[in-house]
């Protein structure tokens, strides 16, 4: 749903979220404000576009980023056996 949303998207979309605080420069600040303002979207919203996209940079550049998570291992069963 969201990992789908790119800033091509942005143009005057709301999307909803979770609230995530996050600290960043001031600089990086007035950059996102002065984005959104100019694709006429929210600043959630152009943040996780600006995520998503630097995701699939990170994705398409780094082998070792694609890797698959790991197998969660299957915990023994609790309890009694079951019958046969």
């Amino acid at each position: 749903m969201r990992s789908e949303l790119r800033l091509k998207d942005l143009r005057g979309t709301k999307t909803p979220s979770k609230l995530m605080n996050v600290k960043v420069p001031d600089t990086v600040s007035v950059a996102i404000d002065k984005v959104s303002r100019d694709l006429g979207s929210s600043k959630t919203a152009t943040v996780v576009a600006l995520l998503n996209e630097g995701l699939d940079i990170l994705l398409e550049t780094t082998p070792s980023a694609r890797r698959r998570p790991a197998k969660r291992r299957k915990k023994p069963r609790r309890g009694r056996p079951p019958k046969r």
